[in-house]
Parts: C-alpha cells; sequence; structure tokens
C-alpha cells in the first residue's frame, strides 16, 4: 500500500493544506477526507482524481468535507463513468450542493456504511471529536499460501494435490491423509488507521490496535488543552500508538499556530520513537 500525506494541517489553511489522504493498493484509491483545495493539489502534482474508487469523510467540519462537492463535479466535467463509494454522513450536503449549482452526477454515486472486496475492507470506528466523527481501518485480508519447500520436502509435487490443500480440502497422498492446515501459510495483510479529527479515547485505542500505520490527529503542542476541542497533543496521538501497540505513527492535522512543527516529532518520539511528521505531498510505502 502507498499513502499520500495530500494535506496535513487543520482548521484553517497554513503552509499545510487541509485534510486529505490517499491510499493506493493495487489499482484501488482511496481518499480519506476532502479538504478545500484537495483536487488542485492533486492535480499539481499527477495524482489522478479520476483514479479514486471511494471517498471516507471523517466529520463535516468544512476543513475535512468542503473540497468534496468540486472534486464530484470535476469528475463528472471529466466525463466519469464509473461507480463512486462514499463513506461518511454526506449525503444530504451533496445533494445541497448539486441542487444549488445546478449539478447532477453522471456517474453513479453509492453511499455505504463500509466496503469490502476480495482483497480489502474498510470499516469506521469511533473517534473522540466535538461532532459526530469516525475514523477509517483500512485492512487488506490475510491470505492463504501453500508451504511448497514442505510440499517438496515430503516429496508432493503432484500440482493437483496442491491445488486441493490450497483450496482447503483434505487430500490422500500414498496412502497417508494430509490436512491443508499443515501446509498453509497465512500472510497477514497490511492495515492502516486514520483518526479524523479526535480527542485521545479509548474507543480510538480499541480500534487502532496493531495496526501497520496509524495516522492520528496531532494538532497541538502539550501547551492546549486538546480534549478541550476534540482534538490531541502530539503526546496524546503518541500515547495512543504505544498503548494500542501499533508499528508506526503519522503525525498529521497540525494546527498553523506552529512556526516550526518539526519539534512536535521531536515530542511524540519521547512517548513512541516510530513517530514522524509527513510533509504535505511526502508518501509512504508499505510493504508485507
Amino acid at each position: 500500500m502507498e499513502v499520500y500525506f495530500i494535506g496535513t494541517g487543520g482548521g484553517a489553511p497554513s503552509k499545510r493544506g487541509l485534510p486529505a489522504f490517499l491510499v493506493r493498493r493495487q489499482g484501488f484509491n482511496v481518499l480519506l477526507d476532502c479538504g478545500e483545495g484537495t483536487q488542485i493539489t492533486m492535480i499539481n502534482h499527477g495524482l489522478n482524481i479520476m483514479a479514486i474508487n471511494l471517498i471516507a469523510i471523517t466529520h463535516l467540519h468544512a476543513d475535512h468535507v468542503l473540497g468534496l462537492p468540486s472534486l464530484i463535479q470535476t469528475m463528472g466535467m471529466y466525463s466519469r463513468k464509473e461507480k463512486l463509494y462514499i463513506i461518511g454522513d454526506v449525503k444530504d450536503l451533496l445533494n445541497k450542493v448539486f441542487e444549488e449549482t445546478y449539478f447532477e452526477p453522471p456517474f453513479k454515486i453509492e453511499y455505504v456504511d463500509s466496503y469490502e472486496d476480495n482483497e480489502l475492507k474498510i470499516t469506521p470506528f469511533k473517534t473522540c471529536h466535538v461532532v459526530k466523527s469516525q475514523g477509517y481501518l483500512i485492512e487488506e485480508k490475510d491470505k492463504k499460501n501453500i508451504d511448497i519447500e514442505k510440499l517438496t520436502k515430503e516429496g508432493i509435487k503432484d500440482w493437483r494435490i496442491i491445488r486441493q490443500l490450497k483450496a482447503g480440502k483434505e487430500v490422500i497422498f500414498n496412502g497417508r491423509k494430509l490436512y491443508p492446515e499443515d501446509y498453509l501459510i497465512t500472510k497477514k495483510g497490511i492495515r492502516i488507521a486514520y483518526t479524523g479529527d479526535t480527542a485521545i479515547c479509548d474507543s480510538v485505542i480499541n480500534s487502532v490496535k496493531g495496526v501497520d500505520l496509524l495516522i492520528h490527529d496531532s494538532t497541538f503542542l502539550d501547551d492546549i488543552n486538546a480534549k478541550e476541542y476534540g482534538h490531541s497533543t502530539v503526546t496524546d496521538a503518541a500515547t495512543v500508538a504505544k498503548e494500542a501497540g501499533v508499528k508506526r505513527l503519522a503525525l498529521v492535522h497540525i494546527s498553523g499556530r506552529y512556526k516550526d512543527a518539526k519539534i512536535m516529532e521531536e515530542i511524540a518520539k519521547r512517548t513512541f520513537w516510530k513517530s514522524f511528521l509527513p510533509d504535505d505531498l511526502s508518501y509512504y510505502i508499505l510493504k508485507d
């Protein structure tokens, strides 16, 4: 999977763009939040907006959603025909904007609560903001591969037997029953979590346990009572990462009040050393 940090700021526009994150996996593209200016940034930097398959919006604050109507209208002007999936409570907003701007999408929009196909699963989880909000888990499904090395050592080379074992079927070989679970290796899928805006809370910690990458609200340094605003400090984000046992933490939704945000990474690393502060248009590749 590849994660593109399109906009890593929050609240008001600053040197960092408003929240937007693109997750790409083998031709399937997921846009997480869509702040104002998202499509301009993507178009100017060679990220194809027409390739977006699903958009997931965390909540209805303007900095997370106001880029969405114009992005969809541009897709329509570019003659999109493919269905677009949308997760998040935005149907009424979009219908009102489309009505007032005399636009009707020429492609199907399917509003869903979650998404699942043969390879991928995207599900919401509860976050703790000042308005109704949710984060998202993007999970590759585990894959079962046949242990060819073990089969070869046991002299099993018949592709028909191998195929049946891989399909989960028991097989008789030279008078011996072979059980598929003895020859299958489970390959764990990559898991990414994005919180949107949230204060530190148990529902987030419990939802993101063990993910390969946690993209977490890190709006403030520790000089602000972030919880009062439904946000997190960098130490809050690092605490969530540590308690949830995640592999890496990306600090996002950075307030424009900080002229040199690099100190935020330094502070987060005191609690969780695998923290990093992505710049806009940086990207992160997750491999098996």
